[in-house]
């Protein structure tokens, strides 16, 4: 691991400008996936995961852990999808987080007409 946010190894951060998000690749092997979400909202929103709401008022960790856990590829992609601290958050089975500002989505659904 390279790189480590809010003390968590991850094997790489992106950070989209246009649209504030942020991906981050973690190694499924030493981080769970419920760890890595906690430390990358924690750097997005610029705080310490302690000040964060606990993560299992929006979702069951164990249960985020159990579904996205390493799978090869023939297995394909599972996702789980939610909000927590007012962004959006994909994790992937492949050892992805994805954060979103959740009023930035909605900006782009109202630019895209979807919002009408």
């Amino acid at each position: 691991m390279d790189t480590k946010i809010s003390g968590v190894g991850v094997e790489a951060v992106e950070y989209a400008q246009d649209s504030r998000t942020v991906r981050t690749q973690f190694d499924q092997e030493k981080a769970p996936a419920s760890i890595a979400v906690i430390a990358t909202l924690a750097d997005v929103m610029d705080t310490n995961p302690g000040e964060l709401d606990p993560l299992y008022f929006t979702v069951d960790p164990d249960a985020l852990d159990a579904l996205v856990r390493v799978r090869n590829g023939t297995n394909g992609d599972i996702h789980v999808a939610f909000t927590h601290e007012g962004h959006a958050i994909t994790v992937h089975s492949y050892g992805v987080v994805v954060i979103t500002p959740e009023h930035e989505l909605t900006a782009q659904k109202y630019e895209r007409g979807e919002g009408k």
